[in-house]
């Protein structure tokens, strides 16, 4: 798999100084970005360039002079109303995978298939530009209605062809699962991961599931916010997750990019990619052209 990252990593260097940051990404050696657009988050809006910062024709003088290639798109919540013109604007730059981060599901089943739905649409879209469309689950989508996770019901209401999965293994593990088991369940449908690590001193369990969110609650934005706190995040490498693992099943199924996304850091996000960085060269699996 080759080594990506995911701009949320860098988001408050974003928000300052799109092509800076962008610059500075380049300099530590990634070659291959996420960005990420969201209703709630400010690099996210249309005129900033989709969670790169920068307009069309500026990203794409960018692209052409480092070399750097995107791996997909990221767009939140799942009803994000700017979807079509996010498609044109990564089709313009020669993407050609673009996702949702996902949405919570406090309505239980009926909800999820509501929103169900608007994945479908939203890759059919994608596919009128040439776009794989792509979902990223959280924790909670390791929660069950009717004995079936979320991610099953996703999967199995969701044409293969056209719906695809981005698997965050941090938090698939956070919602309790082995993530090389469903890593596995989603062959031929996973084309990303994303990774970061958990902490050694995060002082709880690594399963939210295990006494923190009651799995057969309702699980809203608000649940997600008081459960996602910088202590349980750290570099890749420095942490307590099986990561070689992850790299390992990614590799047997046939997965192309494993994007960091360090959701939260105790210091510098620079500085915190770089650590990442160092660290993902001392697994095997990996590739960086």
């Amino acid at each position: 798999m080759k080594v990506g990252i995911q701009l949320y990593s860098v988001k408050q260097h974003l928000m300052k100084d799109g092509l800076g940051t962008m610059k500075e990404v380049a300099k530590i050696g990634y070659k291959y970005i996420e960005p990420f657009s969201s209703s709630r988050f400010p690099v996210g809006e249309a005129e900033k360039g989709f969670g790169l910062g920068l307009a069309r024709a500026e990203a794409k003088a960018f692209l052409n002079d480092t070399g750097i290639q995107i791996a997909g798109g990221h767009h939140s919540p799942v009803d994000y109303a700017n979807f079509e013109a996010m498609c044109d604007y990564f089709a313009f730059l020669g993407a050609k995978n673009l996702g949702s981060a996902g949405s919570q599901y406090p309505g239980g089943k009926e909800e999820l298939l509501r929103k169900i739905e608007i994945i479908n649409k939203n890759a059919e879209t994608a596919k009128k530009y040439g776009l794989r469309y792509y979902y990223h689950n959280h924790f909670w989508e390791y929660q069950k209605f009717d004995g079936k996770t979320v991610m099953e019901i996703i999967a199995e209401n969701t044409d293969p062809g056209l719906v695809y999965f981005e698997q965050d293994n941090y938090w698939a593990a956070r919602g309790g699962v082995d993530p090389v088991k469903e890593a596995e369940k989603l062959k031929g449908r996973l084309i990303l991961m994303h990774q970061k690590d958990f902490a050694k001193d995060a002082g709880e369990p690594i399963s939210l599931f295990d006494g923190r969110v009651d799995p057969n609650g309702p699980i809203s934005l608000e649940t997600h916010q008081q459960n996602r706190h910088v202590g349980t995040f750290a570099e890749v490498g420095n942490g307590v997750l099986p990561i070689q693992d992850y790299i390992d099943a990614g590799n047997r199924l046939g997965v192309e990019y494993i994007l960091l996304e360090q959701d939260l850091t105790r210091i510098d996000e620079f500085d915190s990619i770089r650590i990442s960085m160092e660290a993902f060269h001392k697994f095997s699996g990996i590739e960086w052209e």
